[in-house]
């Protein structure tokens, strides 16, 4: 699939946004993470489409291998390194770190913090344990509709079953894959209409972003919040957050006043991205202990972050996705 190259900024811009949310705790930042399941939901829906050709078992294996390379090496990194941190104590639950991290926030299982954002990526594995046998079966158009039937889904399922706790509505794959169909789903429409994207995406994208800010304006004014745990925020807040992200997505697609996503420097936090967001908990647990002023322990832990993550990226990243035969945009 051709690089859309303002797409590595949207994805520095969603990792920025979750260091944010993390190290200064401002709000609405968390969105980030769902600007990652929209962005990942379009590549990896583009990436599966073009490898249809082949035969099923190589199509399968060549898709599982990219992702093993891409995913799989910094993933272990992070776990050694956590573990020499912060003790091996997640190890009495080893077998949840192989795609059911995001079981670990639900059940109340105890865990460094610093492993906080392995949950995400157990929602984006399972999705794909699924998702390439729907692409490699479905004709373009009943992908569309499948797509459309998870995005109606998913907040059904949100406002349906209620848990005495907010976490497994935010980390359990039924209730977060609208933002990964969301993503395919746009994928799918550029590919048939991308005249019509580059011609209404800017006013469109506009007009879902703010639709779902003004939906957060009055939730919030309502006194609705994600740890408050309603039904009606568990449905409404999520669909905002889901208007904001894709709209983002479709105003980035119109190549409409786009230049400052593709910044040389915003485009290469979005390169090593994947690292930032595995390390960035771990470099904040780590600077706490010497920094106590938010605004300085913040800019020493993303100093830190980046620093490692752009090390990461040129001697281990970098090196295994130019082995991979088919060039494959960076995992989130």
């Amino acid at each position: 699939m051709k690089r859309i190259t303002q797409l590595d900024g949207v994805r520095g811009l969603a990792i920025l946004s979750v260091f944010l949310h993390h190290s200064l705790h401002i709000k609405l930042m968390w969105m980030g993470v769902d600007l990652f399941f929209v962005l990942s939901g379009f590549l990896i829906t583009g990436v599966l489409i073009e490898a249809r050709g082949c035969a099923l078992p190589v199509y399968l294996s060549r898709f599982y291998e990219r992702r093993a390379r891409r995913i799989l090496p910094p993933y272990i990194v992070v776990l050694v390194l956590v573990s020499i941190l912060f003790g091996i104590g997640w190890m009495q639950h080893w077998y949840l770190y192989i795609f059911l991290t995001n079981l670990i926030l639900p059940l109340g299982i105890s865990h460094p913090s610093a492993l906080d954002p392995l949950w995400s990526l157990a929602v984006e594995e399972q999705f794909y344990l699924v998702w390439p046998f729907a692409v490699f079966f479905a004709g373009e158009r009943r992908l569309r509709h499948l797509a459309i039937m998870l995005i109606l889904l998913a907040p059904i399922l949100r406002g349906a079953l209620h848990f005495h706790h907010h976490w497994p509505i935010y980390t359990l794959t039924p209730f977060r894959m609208d933002l990964l169909a969301v993503g395919a789903f746009l994928f799918l429409i550029r590919r048939t209409h991308e005249q019509a994207i580059a011609k209404w995406g800017f006013l469109a994208g506009l007009g879902l972003m703010t639709a779902g800010l003004f939906s957060l304006a009055l939730l919030g004014h309502a006194g609705i919040t994600t740890f408050g745990n309603t039904r009606i925020g568990n449905v409404c807040i999520y669909e905002a957050s889901l208007l904001i992200c894709s709209g983002f997505m479709v105003y980035a697609l119109s190549e409409r006043k786009v230049g400052w996503l593709k910044n040389r420097a915003l485009r290469f936090i979005g390169r090593i991205s994947y690292m930032m967001y595995l390390i960035h908990v771990a470099a904040l647990d780590l600077t706490a202990r010497w920094f106590t002023t938010e605004i300085t322990h913040a800019l020493v832990a993303f100093i830190v972050t980046v620093t490692f993550a752009a090390t990461s990226w040129f001697l281990m990243e970098k090196r295994l996705l130019q082995k991979t035969p088919v060039k494959e945009p960076a995992a989130v």
